[in-house]
């Protein structure tokens, strides 16, 4: 549990710390081995949010790796999608509001730069029905959404 937390706090921080320019100029990833390893990651943290509370810890640790990989490497297919997860954590387990929508804005900006339509609804579904009711106003879902 602690290191989960650790792990989720020490990333909220180094993102919040990445200017939003390095953020906007981050590569689209190439490396074989990479894309396979984001990709399992990718998986592997649907399944143990999925596989129960025993598991969640898990999801945890593995939506942060895949955070830092997309800091350190570049952009994968999934790197919005973690990124907006990792929003909505800033928001559960920090109760940071602010650094929550930041990341979220985030999320979004890196999304439209990735071709990816199911990368696309994860990241709108986890921000829209998540995290972004906490921190906008209702009337702000209807462009996104529709």
């Amino acid at each position: 549990l602690m290191k989960a937390v650790v792990s989720v706090r020490k990333t909220v921080k180094m993102v919040k710390q990445t200017p939003m320019e390095v953020l906007d100029s981050l590569p689209v990833a190439t490396d074989p081995s990479k894309l396979a390893i984001v990709a399992f990651l990718s998986r592997l943290a649907e399944w143990s949010y999925v596989a129960g509370e025993k598991f969640i810890y898990l999801a945890l640790l593995v939506g942060t790796k895949t955070v830092k990989m997309t800091l350190s490497y570049g952009l994968f297919e999934w790197s919005a999608a973690s990124l907006s997860c990792l929003g909505l954590l800033s928001l559960l387990v920090m109760s940071n509001v602010e650094t929550a929508q930041y990341i979220g804005e985030c999320a979004l900006q890196m999304q439209e730069r990735l071709k990816s339509e199911a990368g696309k609804a994860k990241t709108v579904l986890v921000l829209y029905a998540h995290a972004f009711h906490h921190v906008k106003p209702l009337q702000s879902f209807s462009k996104p959404i529709l």
